[in-house]
């Protein structure tokens, strides 16, 4: 079945730190052929942490496939989780990790949802490094694209909304979260983490209600501020900058899966970079929710068909 092929988990040949930078120390993990072909995985968020189910993408006896915790998330080390934690250095911590692996060949890149926009934002600032792409439950993170989520979403989810707004007791309710997540008060961490934090994963639901949990993760709490802090800040990119510099990355082969009915991600973002990038190759999968089993299946067949066609 193939929920059990990806709960069979590999196990990474070799994992540790890099020599700290601007006072964080970045947690790498590397899968499958120390000689192959190195992929390097972008995990999702922001906040997100490496997740080992994706190298079973990829044919582990071929690929050398490389992730990292990217800032402040997963086991990366910090003094500040916050200091320099922007997207530019993300990508740097990219190259970084490259070199101290003595990784100089052409790489194929690879994310899902946040992950794919650090995909491309690594692509477009060293295009002559990458060799493919392949992205899944694309994110452009757009003013229109984050304004979904953070507004236009109410349209199919109003009850929630509303029961946001009457538990957040407050005119400004972004500023109303801020105040609670990076309160000093766990009973306010634990309405934050309720709430807003968790909005994100009900999107498509039929169903969704919202439960608080019953005692405080440390961890999803860290991983929910970064996700805000990104998202007060725009994202740390320009407006519209991945289409704008699109052009950098137009001779680069990109595989790009994206469910009909995402609602975290709209598929109107994936149907815009598929038509920017003439070497690109799209399945819309007539699936609904985010990053969802059936569509990284699709994505392993994908990925299968244009190693076929290389041949």
């Amino acid at each position: 079945m193939f929920w059990n092929l990806f709960n069979r988990l590999p196990k990474p040949f070799a994992e540790g730190l890099l020599p700290a930078q601007d006072g964080h120390s970045i947690y790498y993990y590397e899968y499958g052929n120390p000689t192959g072909i190195p992929i390097l995985s972008f995990h999702g968020g922001p906040g997100g942490s490496s997740r080992a189910k994706y190298a079973k993408l990829f044919d582990l006896k071929k690929y050398r496939f490389i992730q990292y915790d990217q800032r402040g998330c997963g086991n990366s080390q910090a003094d500040d989780i916050f200091y320099k934690n922007e997207t530019k250095y993300l990508i740097q911590d990219a190259m970084h990790l490259l070199a101290y692996l003595h990784i100089d060949t052409p790489i194929i890149v690879h994310g899902v949802s946040w992950g794919s926009t650090m995909a491309l934002l690594f692509a477009e600032a060293y295009p002559q490094t990458v060799k493919q792409i392949v992205i899944s439950s694309v994110f452009l993170a757009r003013p229109e694209d984050y304004g979904w989520t953070n507004g236009e979403s109410e349209r199919f989810y109003p009850d929630l909304w509303d029961e946001m707004r009457r538990e957040y007791k407050h005119t400004d309710f972004f500023e109303a979260h801020n105040r609670l997540l990076f309160s000093k008060k766990e009973q306010d961490n634990l309405k934050a983490l309720t709430y807003w934090a968790t909005y994100e994963h009900k999107l498509g639901q039929l169903n969704p209600q919202f439960k608080t949990p019953s005692e405080l993760d440390e961890e999803f709490l860290k991983s929910a501020r970064i996700a805000f802090y990104y998202d007060r800040h725009q994202f740390f990119i320009t407006d519209n900058q991945i289409l704008r510099n699109i052009g950098k990355i137009k001779h680069i082969p990109t595989i790009i899966a994206h469910n009909r009915l995402d609602f975290c991600c709209t598929v109107k973002q994936a149907w815009e970079l598929h038509k920017a990038l003439p070497k690109s190759t799209l399945n819309i999968c007539a699936g609904s929710g985010h990053s969802t089993p059936s569509l990284l299946k699709e994505v392993k067949k994908m990925i299968r068909h244009a190693e076929k066609q290389e041949k």
